[in-house]
């Protein structure tokens, strides 16, 4: 925000401390730009729980002053705690890095990052979703790739910052950014910035399979199917999906509410008779 200087900022994630990405992010955010940063994520892995808040109760493990992790806290938990309880004096909320993409509907939907960043934008803080696509196989990348990722990331954020009261989707101010930041990019120098929408059209299939060690056909594991949907042959021009599939970083301007859309056709009247 232009003449606000950027002082503190919430951190979270939905992948927990064991995610390759956040250590990275929280040493470059601290020390390499000087940010001041109070982080609270949850305690294990939480993805794809979009979000939902959990009640409890919440255990504290306290790492130091300014890192705590939240024993079974899903990422939005995490968020309204701190907010409400731990780190009142904020300017920003910085979900992520994402590991992996978080791109069209079916995902933003899904999604923990977001929903943690759409949890500090519900109480009025201005928030970004960052997540970090990468295409080349799990773990088969380098820490240079990794460094120049959130080298990339932080300007984007601090560019996002800079100008969120100037950045309007028509007439109306967006309350969070989703952003994506294909993995490495900025360590072969310039790369490509779009705004974008989300998609609509590509999304994941089947999330369960059946357990192999299960004879019953009762039980269900993880296995998802689809879920590269930068892959898929729906997808739409101008979207986030499209922007990931170029390797190009995505920035999509968003709202924390529910519309209506124009062309939905109502009853006439609010007060139907009931038989």
């Amino acid at each position: 925000m232009k003449g606000k200087e950027l002082r503190r900022v919430l951190l979270t994630n939905d992948d927990g401390p064991n995610s390759p990405f956040f250590d990275a992010w929280v040493k470059h955010l601290r020390e390499g730009l000087g940010w001041e940063c109070y982080v609270c994520i949850p305690a294990g892995e939480m993805s794809f729980v979009s979000k939902s808040v959990s009640k409890g109760p919440l255990r504290l493990d306290r790492k130091d002053d300014h890192t705590v992790y939240v024993e079974g806290g899903s990422p939005a938990a995490c968020v309204n705690i701190a907010l409400h309880h731990l780190s009142k004096d904020v300017d920003l909320v910085l979900s992520g890095p994402n590991v992996g993409h978080n791109c069209g509907r079916s995902f933003l939907i899904s999604s923990g990052t977001l929903g943690a960043a759409m949890e500090g934008a519900l109480h009025r803080f201005p928030s970004i979703a960052i997540s970090f696509p990468f295409f080349n196989g799990w773990m088969n990348w380098t820490e240079d790739e990794v460094f120049a990722t959130c080298r990339t990331a932080s300007d984007i954020v601090f560019s996002i910052w800079e100008n969120w009261e100037s950045q309007t989707e028509g007439s109306i101010q967006a309350e969070v950014y989703n952003v994506n930041v294909p993995l490495g990019t900025g360590s072969q120098g310039k790369y490509e910035i779009r705004y974008t929408k989300v998609d609509c059209l590509a999304s994941y299939g089947s999330l369960f399979g059946s357990s192999d060690e299960d004879q019953t056909g009762d039980e269900f594991i993880w296995k998802p199917e689809g879920i590269r949907v930068f892959e898929s042959t729906t997808i739409e021009v101008g979207s986030d999906v499209e922007a990931v599939h170029d390797r190009a970083v995505s920035i999509s301007p968003l709202r924390a509410d529910f519309f209506r859309a124009s062309q939905v056709l109502v009853p006439e009247t609010s007060n139907p008779a009931r038989p």
